[in-house]
């Protein structure tokens, strides 16, 4: 039989929680968690997350880590580094993330192109610097340098999403659904709704 999904989303570069409220009822519709994590510092929020994750894989569930940010050197290198940042918690949290699957469902450049999403021909980080000046301490670095060489100097930020909401829900809404099937929140509440009726019954049984 296969393994039941766990299925988390967490948003990267989200901006006054625009993000957040875009991507909540589609998350709420599915009782998936979503979390707005800024950049690398969140250990708290991390270790959070991996406890849910622990939990759930000890009740025999396969873990989907859903992230979606900024298409800039930054938003990719947090994709690409997330398994390791996780696995440096693994010891304080006791929970590996060997058998977590992390899939980017956004922002990506055919995405972007796709709907018409707004480029910025700059890549101005949020301290004030350009990732594309010589003199930047980071201009040098891999991820940096390959992200110039492939997309240019320009960048979409994460919240270019909020001006296109049916856009947005829609590509949340397809993430969750290439890991659970369609009438899973059906199937769910069916078998919440005979739990609750047990309790009640069993409630009553207690009181008479």
């Amino acid at each position: 039989m296969a393994k039941k999904l766990y299925v988390g989303n967490l948003s990267f570069g989200m901006t006054d929680g625009d993000l957040r409220n875009l991507f909540e009822p589609v998350c709420r519709e599915f009782y998936v968690p979503i979390k707005n994590f800024k950049g690398w510092r969140d250990l708290n929020s991390r270790a959070a997350m991996m406890r849910r994750f622990k939990k759930h894989e000890a009740e025999g569930r396969r873990c989907v880590l859903l992230l979606c940010g900024a298409h800039d050197p930054g938003g990719l290198h947090i994709t690409e580094k997330m398994h390791k940042n996780l696995e440096d918690l693994s010891g304080a949290v006791g929970w590996s993330p060997d058998n977590l699957l992390i899939i980017r469902f956004g922002l990506n450049a055919d995405f972007i192109d796709q709907h018409g999403l707004t480029w910025i021909d700059n890549l101005e980080t949020s301290s004030g610097g350009q990732l594309d000046d010589p003199d930047h301490a980071d201009h040098e670095k891999r991820y940096v340098r390959d992200y110039i060489a492939e997309f240019g100097v320009r960048k979409c930020e994460a919240n270019a999403l909020v001006v296109e909401p049916e856009v947005g829900r829609k590509l949340v809404r397809d993430a969750i659904l290439e890991h659970i099937p369609a009438d899973a929140v059906e199937r769910y509440e069916r078998k919440l709704d005979r739990v609750r009726k047990q309790l009640r019954r069993a409630l009553r049984e207690r009181v008479s």
